[in-house]
């Protein structure tokens, strides 16, 4: 690692979690009943770990945002989300390092938690901030600025592995370094558009190059 590189930060959905698909199929479910058509075209169209962007591009009328957060939640919590294939090694070879792992995610904290704690990898982080602990969403670096508060890491001493372009802003917004992995949701042009500081095909490269 980096001799100015203390901690590694981590997105959760799509970079950690493979939750691209789950992600489209409650959108398809959520959307129906609200009388809204959603296909793969919109997805790729409107997607940003900002829902809300999502439900506007649609045309989801504000007053329904909350109920459309409900139904989501509940049509999630039935689908089964597996990690990418490499993440487990990736966070065992960051923890070799004795380095601080985190987590910083747009999800509601008691998905996330339920997520970590099926997967039995709970242990390994530090600190976790999620959407639901702050007020302002990704790209904005307040969820990342309070995650490495809780480490009691500089944001020059620190990675922010995540996959989607506002993952990038957020970093450069902190003043952390980030790195950009091609996921399966659908952003990568505008992923590569961010001008991530490093861009690879997974996270385990991704804590390759750091190391």
């Amino acid at each position: 690692m980096s001799h100015r590189t203390r901690a590694v930060l981590f997105d959760w959905d799509g970079t950690l979690a493979d939750t691209a698909e789950a992600t489209f199929r409650c959108y398809v479910r959520m959307f129906s009943d609200f009388g809204i058509s959603f296909d793969r075209r919109r997805y790729a169209e409107t997607y940003s770990p900002n829902w809300y962007h999502t439900f506007r591009c649609v045309g989801l009328a504000e007053e329904h945002w909350s109920a459309a957060d409900e139904k989501w939640l509940a049509c999630f919590a039935e689908e089964k989300v597996h990690l990418v294939p490499d993440a487990l090694t990736a966070l065992e070879t960051i923890a070799r390092q004795n380095l601080p792992i985190g987590i910083v995610t747009s999800g509601s904290r008691p998905r996330i938690e339920r997520e970590l704690l099926s997967h039995a990898v709970a242990h390994r982080f530090h600190a976790v901030v999620c959407g639901s602990d702050i007020v302002e969403k990704k790209p904005h670096p307040e969820a990342l600025l309070l995650c490495l508060e809780q480490m009691g890491v500089a944001p020059e001493s620190a990675a922010y592995i995540g996959d989607s372009p506002e993952d990038v802003l957020m970093a450069r917004a902190a003043k952390v370094r980030a790195v950009a992995v091609r996921g399966a949701y659908p952003n990568l042009a505008a992923l590569e558009a961010a001008q991530p500081d490093l861009i690879v095909d997974s996270v385990s490269e991704a804590v390759t190059l750091l190391l």
